[in-house]
């Protein structure tokens, strides 16, 4: 039978040469296995100690001789870790930064010990600004409107007015009618016209005439009524709530 054609072990045929041969041609077939081993492993000069299991292993990384690329079944994520490469968090293209994925803005603040707005505004507390924005467009969270038309004031333990967190009280204009010890100290004048006659005690001559004068009245008696407003700044209070 004639000799396979090929120069690598994979054109070898294990059924040459045939029982039938003639022994003359075991010598080509000798040869020819040596040629295909020879070829298929040109650069081994000694001795190949390696197990089978790593005979068997592939490569995970190729090359055509210029780019590389990953084997079947191979992952970059599986080549850095064996490698020891460290994705980057913070990452950066063309001066604008980026989070690596997988990994979160609260993760690189815990980190780096960064309080978040949230942080800074737990719930109940109040936002004051002159935006109109709603402060979970800017901070997240949840917030509402709080304090229409009202100003703070400080709390202040066993006032009866402002002992209690989140009170309310207080009027924009005074309807209180005044008593009389609230009214301020005063007199009025008034003109006294004596009559002098006789018969009278008191009277230098004959009959006289004596009266019990009033003063003049002034006033309605309607409560007192005025703005009580102190100088302000309008803003808007925000109080966040979740």
């Amino acid at each position: 039978m004639a000799l396979e054609t090929g120069s690598y072990i994979d054109s070898l045929n294990p059924s040459n040469p045939a029982s039938t041969d003639p022994l003359s041609q075991a010598d080509d077939h000798l040869r020819l296995i040596k040629s295909a081993l020879k070829a298929t492993f040109p650069n081994v000069t000694g001795p190949v100690t390696l197990a089978q299991g790593d005979l068997n292993t592939e490569a995970a990384i190729t090359s055509d001789g210029a780019t590389p690329s990953l084997n079947t079944g191979i992952t970059g994520a599986e080549v850095k870790t064996l490698i020891g490469v460290v994705e980057p968090a913070i990452a950066s293209t063309a001066g604008t930064p980026s989070l690596t994925a997988g990994v979160t803005a609260a993760s690189v603040r815990t980190l780096v010990g960064a309080a978040s707005a949230l942080d800074v505004y737990p719930v109940g507390c109040i936002y004051t600004t002159t935006v109109v924005t709603n402060p979970s467009a800017l901070f997240g969270g949840t917030w509402v409107a709080h304090g229409a038309g009202r100003v703070l004031v400080g709390f202040a333990s066993g006032d009866a007015d402002f002992g209690s967190a989140g009170g309310v009280g207080g009027s924009k204009t005074d309807s209180h009618a005044l008593t009389i010890d609230e009214m301020p100290a005063h007199s009025h004048t008034y003109d006294l016209e004596d009559t002098r006659g006789t018969g009278a005690a008191g009277a230098a001559n004959g009959d006289s005439s004596f009266s019990t004068p009033a003063t003049s009245t002034t006033g309605g008696g309607s409560a007192h009524s005025h703005d009580i407003i102190q100088p302000y700044l309008t803003v808007y209070f925000w109080l966040r709530t979740v």
